[in-house]
């Protein structure tokens, strides 16, 4: 076996819980195999954990080593961070006063903005401005950069977590030790030089500001590598879900759009779209890379034309495919197929937004008969995997028949990132365990000190079809998991798996309420079954 290290240093067992690392397997000679090897990697890395620098840099370093083997996926809070450049400019790079909104001269240096367009009609209450307001106080950068994070990129606690990130990172200098001993600041209070370690508002902002450099950044160079979408042999990888688009009756039907590309006219007919999945897939990551460099051609040009920058307006104010910001010109579209929403306030065509889930459970529409899962079978599809929208402490599998019961589609939602929210729960005319969440402890992460789950593909060499998918992993009550061969068809487990279970009462032990949910079965546990029911951003 090729182990790899995750981190520069040792972890800590304390700061780094689980017994498991990253492993590529060789074959059966002992000979490096790694070319049939893969890890995907779907997207989200930064604002909840606590820790964006650190393990985006171990990511890099992963790929940096193992180019052909380590994958990437782009996520909305990936995208989203292309806009740091176009609202904050190229301010704080080299300037550490207090006050990062002028040049030398007095000149202003944040590019100007009125707002955010999906705020647009919002009563956003607390930003530094006037409350009724969607128009952020520039004061300064750091007063522009918090409310972004805030209120525009729905992470609260993001510029805090750098903060602390920051001061870890100068302990650790300090100490000449591995950033992964250093937990807290307050861990290592006993250090006299601790007492000296600040890191100012300004400080935040150029970290973020370095690091999403469009020609420097860490996150920059993520972006580089990865894809909107991505396909090995019968599995195809998105961060989101295969978009809907409304057709002349207004039902929504499945179909492989690039709404980027401008329609010849108004008739449903002659919207841009592709005709295969594989098509789709080539022109949509085609898409992202030129975007992506667009984004840091602008970058250059607003080094050499910052005043000119300064006034042209930003992206986040109007929004839409074709913006007409010098950076909506050059990087806008990409933004834009990173949101929820268009500026009509309908749905965006994204796989990176759109979600196989709805108020906590899987959409209805995955199951009808209107031929969407069967085209996807007929290119070869066996297996998506997706992330975006938190489904408890372990992937959820859906089975979804195609062409009677001949064929099988499977989708595994696999964000486990709020884990440690899961609750547990007894269902009545059940014999339920007492199993409880051990919560998210004192992890910061919401994945808590426990929770980790890892799909396992196998593709047979000789037909290229899944021929093993595994899931397993650690759940928040601390029981350790391990699913059968879903793609085995003569298991009898397999033919409930990733199906409703049915309407069943149970008791919310936080609230002490009864209440009905439609469980779905998850997997096994030991001699148990594992069912799940979600509603809105809640898990049982």
């Amino acid at each position: 076996v090729n182990k790899l290290n995750w981190n520069l240093g040792e972890w800590d067992e304390d700061y780094f819980p689980y017994d498991k690392e990253v492993v590529f397997i060789d074959d059966d000679d002992g000979r490096s195999n790694l070319g049939n090897s893969m890890l995907v990697y779907g997207g989200d890395i930064w604002d909840k954990g606590g820790s964006d620098l650190y393990v985006l840099r171990q990511l890099l370093s992963l790929h940096r080593r193992y180019p052909n083997q380590v994958h990437f996926l782009m996520g909305n809070r990936d995208i989203n961070k292309m806009r740091i450049v176009d609202e904050l400019g190229i301010i704080c790079e080299n300037n550490d006063s207090d006050d990062a909104t002028s040049t030398a001269d007095g000149e202003t240096t944040l590019p100007h903005r009125e707002g955010a367009y999906w705020l647009r009609g919002t009563v956003c209450s607390g930003l530094p401005a006037d409350p009724d307001s969607n128009v952020p106080s520039d004061s300064s950068a750091a007063e522009r950069l918090k409310w972004m994070l805030q209120r525009t990129m729905g992470s609260a606690d993001a510029f805090e977590l750098r903060r602390n990130e920051l001061k870890r990172e100068r302990i650790a200098i300090m100490n000449e030790t591995s950033v992964s001993h250093v937990h807290q600041p307050d861990d290592v209070h006993d250090n006299s030089k601790v007492a000296t370690v600040t890191v100012t508002d300004i400080e935040v902002a150029q970290s973020y500001i370095r690091s999403c450099s469009p020609v420097s950044g860490i996150m920059s160079n993520y972006l580089t590598h990865a894809k909107l979408a991505m396909r090995f042999g019968p599995v195809l990888f998105l961060h989101g879900a295969l978009p809907k688009v409304p057709n002349k009756a207004g039902d929504e039907t499945q179909d492989f759009p690039t709404p980027w590309i401008h329609p010849e006219n108004d008739d449903d007919s002659t919207k841009a779209g592709c005709n295969s999945l594989t098509d789709w897939i080539g022109v949509l990551n085609d898409f992202a890379s030129n975007q992506v460099k667009g984004w840091k051609a602008y970058h250059g040009h607003h080094l050499e034309n910052s005043s000119q920058a300064s006034s042209s307006g930003v992206w986040a104010t109007d929004g839409g495919y074709f913006n007409n910001t010098r950076g909506g010109k050059m990087f806008g579209a990409l933004l834009q197929y990173g949101m929820g929403t268009l500026p009509d306030r309908t749905k965006t065509q994204s796989c990176v937004y759109n979600s196989v889930m709805h108020d906590g459970l899987p959409r209805d529409d995955l199951f009808s008969d209107d031929g969407c899962m069967e085209k996807l079978t007929r290119e070869g599809i066996q297996l998506i995997l997706s992330g975006h929208q938190p489904v408890g402490d372990a992937p959820w599998p859906i089975q979804i028949p195609t062409n009677g019961e001949d064929i099988k589609l499977w989708i595994i939602p696999c964000d486990t990132s709020f884990a440690g929210d899961t609750r547990w729960t007894s269902l009545e005319g059940f014999d339920s365990s007492e199993s409880a969440s051990l919560g998210r402890g004192s992890i910061i992460s919401g994945r808590g000190e426990v929770a980790v789950s890892e799909p396992l593909i196998q593709l047979c060499p000789t037909t290229n079809t899944a021929e093993l998918v595994k899931i397993h992993g650690c759940l928040s009550d601390g029981s350790y998991y391990e699913t059968g061969n879903i793609m085995d068809v003569d298991d009898e487990e397999n033919l409930v798996l990733g199906r409703k279970l049915g309407h069943v009462e149970f008791k919310d032990k936080d609230s002490g309420d009864t209440k009905e949910g439609m469980f779905w079965m998850k997997g096994k546990v030991g001699g148990d079954h594992l069912v799940s029911f979600g509603e809105g951003f809640n898990v049982w």
